[in-house]
């Protein structure tokens, strides 16, 4: 019977390795409780990996919360830059240059580029702004300068990106998710353990059966490994090749 190379393979390769020969040896094991038993974990295993890569690649969450922050970003940056508008404006009042004024002193106490930190450290400037752009004052000068509702945009931009985070903690919080680190080594040992237990049975009592689905296995474990092998053949070429060291 061919070999598997498990260890050749990339993450991908073990994963259809194991999903296409449980097609074929789950039924060769439906009077073998063992062997069952080791399939099925392998074959959680199997899912466990496929779960991480998946995890890996891109959380559910992800683009949501990239939007959600531009959004924040953009409403952020809009009542900033408006705000230093009306400060230089030469149409504006007296007033409404004091106005702008207090309202600029309030965002660079806080920070007039907040909106380039990471996410949690956002959320609490963000916070700490809004909290003081809702007092009795500021909302007075917001109002005079007509920039109530770019503060109110901010105010639902922020709301919506926590919102989305809020989301993201339930579904994801507590959870012991599983990592490929932990789960690729026992996958392999089963699957090996599964290849030399049909060895032996086929050396002992073989059947047409089992010749036929070992036909079947060394077809599938060629495809799987013929590039895996392929890979190794050329790194030792191209060890060869090195130049050998002073």
């Amino acid at each position: 019977m061919q070999t598997l190379h498990t260890k050749l393979l990339t993450t991908s390769e073990l994963t259809t390795a194991c999903s296409r020969l449980t097609l074929i040896w789950t039924p060769l094991f439906s009077d073998q409780p063992l062997q069952l038993a080791i399939a099925n974990a392998a074959v959680g295993h199997s899912n466990a990996i496929i779960k991480a890569a998946s995890r890996q690649n891109a959380s559910s969450f992800t683009e949501s919360l990239k939007e959600d922050d531009s959004e924040r970003d953009s409403s952020f940056t809009t009542l900033r830059d408006f705000i230093l508008t009306w400060m230089t404006n030469p149409t504006a009042t007296p007033a409404q240059k004091s106005a702008a004024a207090r309202l600029q002193t309030i965002f660079q106490h806080h920070g007039t580029t907040i909106n380039r930190l990471g996410y949690n450290n956002q959320t609490g400037k963000m916070n700490e702004l809004i909290e003081d752009l809702l007092g009795t004052t500021s909302t007075a000068d917001l109002a005079a300068l007509g920039l109530s509702h770019l503060f109110t945009a901010m105010k639902n931009a922020q709301a919506a990106f926590e919102a989305t985070m809020a989301d993201k903690a339930a579904t994801e919080g507590g959870l012991e998710l599983p990592t490929i680190s932990e789960n690729r080594p026992p996958l392999q040992r089963y699957l090996n353990a599964l290849l030399d237990n049909i060895a032996i049975w086929q050396e002992i009592a073989s059947t047409p059966e089992l010749e036929t689905a070992i036909g079947q296995i060394d077809e599938v474990i060629t495809q799987i490994t013929t590039p895996a092998l392929a890979r190794r053949t050329r790194k030792e070429s191209e060890a060869d090749k090195q130049p050998p060291t002073a």
